[in-house]
């Protein structure tokens, strides 16, 4: 998406550093980010933290270019407020990056006592030199081509641990091929406001909250309930998911008892790997 900024800072009170950290405060206003009466571990959280702060704080720093498009191509967290009653990060800071050609961020957050909150890595790519919006039409274009989803029936909102139908982005479980995995499906009306009460984005495809909210879904409800709060993971996104197409989330493994690594897949393309390590309260 454009790295330019819009009207909305989720971060403030900026200050460089003189080794090239940002120091930042962060919002407490839940009527202007909603997702900020989400539990702090939520996986739209995390995002939401990953992308306003590391804009904002590069921004501050000087070193996003505004008029360049950008796409997030990896990133992993570790969440340390579990508890049912924590409490959201108030503050944080931006770490310099080892390599200001390439764009990354490395940030941690703290709370009102100063405990960590999050440690959040994530690194991209700048497409400088790409016709983006032709490349992205002639995408969509290819994708229009795979079956109508007017047959996708999400799960419920308590099997998914949501508190609204339109949350609700997860079938419920299918085996294929002796694989359990599960069909997701994200639209312009369910992804994004004033539909979604949490989601937003570009509207040009599935961003990578949308991905990382359906990765928690799909978790919960292929564990049989078992996995509800996540405490860190890594994601490698591989490949765009486009609007208004049903993506599939397959398990290819639980590499421990509160692990679980998923694939997703759109049609035949491989667009990205998730690997999640929930907490046991």
């Amino acid at each position: 998406m454009p790295n330019s900024s819009t009207d909305k800072s989720f971060s403030h009170d900026h200050v460089v550093l003189d080794d090239g950290a940002v120091a930042f405060k962060c919002s407490d206003d839940e009527e202007k980010w909603t997702w900020l009466k989400l539990h702090p571990a939520n996986n739209i959280v995390v995002q939401m933290m990953n992308y306003w702060c590391s804009v904002e704080t590069g921004s501050a720093r000087g070193t996003l270019d505004p008029d360049k498009w950008s796409a997030l191509t990896q990133c992993s967290w570790r969440t340390f407020a579990l508890a049912p009653n924590a409490s959201h990060a108030t503050h944080g800071v931006a770490l310099p990056s080892a390599d200001e050609t390439a764009p990354s961020f490395n940030m941690i957050f703290f709370g009102a006592d100063g405990g960590p909150v999050y440690r959040l890595n994530g690194a991209g790519v700048v497409f400088q030199t790409r016709d983006f919006e032709s490349w992205r039409a002639k995408a969509k274009a290819k994708a229009a081509l795979l079956p109508d989803p007017d047959g996708f029936a999400p799960a419920s909102p308590d099997r998914l641990g949501v508190e609204t139908p339109i949350e609700c982005l997860v079938s419920d479980v299918h085996d294929i091929d002796g694989a359990q995995s599960v069909e997701a499906l994200v639209t312009k009306e369910n992804g994004f406001a004033p539909g979604h009460p949490y989601h937003g984005g570009s509207g040009d495809h599935v961003n990578a909250g949308h991905l990382l909210d359906t990765a928690q879904q799909a978790a919960r409800i292929l564990s049989g309930g078992r996995m509800t709060v996540c405490a860190g993971g890594e994601a490698a996104f591989r490949h765009y998911v486009e609007l208004g197409r049903a993506f599939r989330i397959t398990k290819a493994a639980e590499p421990a008892p509160d692990e679980i690594a998923l694939t997703f897949h759109q049609g035949d393309q491989l667009c990205a790997n998730v690997t999640m390590k929930f907490a046991s309260l």
